[in-house]
């Protein structure tokens, strides 16, 4: 009875202890739902996107960090051509990415000039430190590693010395964390229930062994150099349910929780969860010349509004969002006074939603005439 009783108190101690934490989001993709993302303390976006503005963004209670890899460089960047051919030490193939040689004479201060410079310039505050440990991709005995760990050691120690107030999530890290732990704000952490199997290609549990390993890495981190822990996990986008289960055993593990799918272009799960009001409504232009005598408006707008959802009106003649709707749309509702309007593509796109788990109310007709795949997909069978 004594060892249940203090098996209870430790649970209901990591969760009070998490849920008193920041509320953590990540978003690398184009289009992020900044609406919803001012529900977290911490955002953290893909800085190369355009129309992200740290300083309109930035809120009492909210805030932009940028995403910036450390250990590893796409050929996509525009300081990579600047980058000299013997830093380069080793590839990726699972990103497509180079491996830094962190240890190479000049690279600390290649990185505070051409990556967090600009950055901070942008208005950024807040860095999110990937790819910390991909220099073990290529080190392959003690003395490499520890050329290479001491490279990244100069690395944040340049960062924080040109920007004393920046705050730092690391990635792992936890190799130079000894040295470097009072320049870091927040340590982060990928794949503690679920994650995701890059080489396959798939989402995958994450086994009980590897688990322990990272818990106590991650409860080291706590203890030894009092630091908050982010724990990202990731599930299909069509799982909402599995992602809730998930970030809440993270939460009762102790630490920040979120999940999020593979690409992490869907509003996840965390210490909040955001419930989403707004509603795609998909129309037909031609119904009516104004969109107040169109039947989707006429007869939906007012029971939207009723239940507390905000619509935003789409004619199906339009481009529709190619984006993932999960968790920043309530739903989609779809009211077409013409079967033959949308065609196959409409029919796609739509059945792509249905199986990303997004709720599809349909009124009138379907809008993809009499293509039998478009009815099938979803139970149905069309008959004249």
């Amino acid at each position: 009875m004594r060892f249940f009783s203090i098996l209870v108190l430790l649970m209901v101690t990591g969760f009070s202890y998490a849920a008193s934490l920041p509320a953590v989001a990540l978003f690398y993709a184009d289009h992020p739902p900044l609406d919803e993302l001012h529900a977290f303390d911490v955002a953290v976006v893909d800085p190369d996107h355009q129309g992200l503005d740290p300083n309109a963004y930035r809120r009492p209670s909210s805030e932009l960090f940028a995403y910036v890899s450390v250990g590893e460089v796409r050929s996509e960047k525009p300081y990579f051509s600047q980058i000299p051919a013997n830093w380069l030490i080793g590839q990726n193939g699972n990103w497509g990415s180079y491996v830094i040689d962190q240890s190479a004479s000049g690279w600390a201060d290649f990185y505070a000039d051409h990556v967090i410079a600009p950055l901070w310039a942008k208005g950024y505050r807040g860095f999110f430190l990937d790819t910390l440990d991909s220099y073990q991709l290529v080190a392959k005995t003690p003395e490499v590693r520890a050329r290479q760990e001491a490279g990244l050691i100069s690395v944040v120690r340049e960062i924080k010395k040109r920007w004393p107030d920046a705050k730092l999530i690391f990635n792992r890290g936890f190799e130079i964390l000894p040295q470097v732990h009072d320049d870091v704000w927040m340590v982060a952490a990928e794949s503690l229930y679920q994650g995701w199997d890059a080489k396959q290609g798939k989402y995958t549990a994450v086994n009980e062994a590897d688990r322990n390993w990272l818990v106590t890495r991650l409860h080291t981190v706590q203890t030894q150099y009092h630091l908050p822990v982010l724990v990202i996990d990731y599930v299909a986008p069509n799982q909402r349910d599995l992602a809730r289960k998930t970030a809440a055993r993270i939460r009762d593990t102790g630490f920040i929780p979120y999940v999020t799918d593979a690409d992490l272009d869907m509003l996840g799960v965390g210490n909040i969860e955001v419930m989403p009001r707004k509603v795609i409504v998909i129309y037909n232009p031609k119904e009516a010349s104004d969109l107040a005598y169109v039947n989707a408006q006429r007869l939906l707008g007012m029971p939207l509004a009723y239940l507390g959802m905000v619509a935003e009106y789409h004619p199906i003649t339009e481009p529709l969002p190619n984006y993932p709707l999960t968790g920043r749309y309530a739903g989609i509702v779809t009211w077409l006074n013409d079967d033959n309007v949308g065609g196959s593509w409409y029919a796609a796109w739509l059945i792509k939603q249905a199986h990303q788990g997004v709720p599809i109310a349909v009124f009138d007709n379907f809008g993809f005439g009499s293509d039998p795949s478009g009815y099938s997909q979803f139970g149905l069978t069309y008959s004249t």
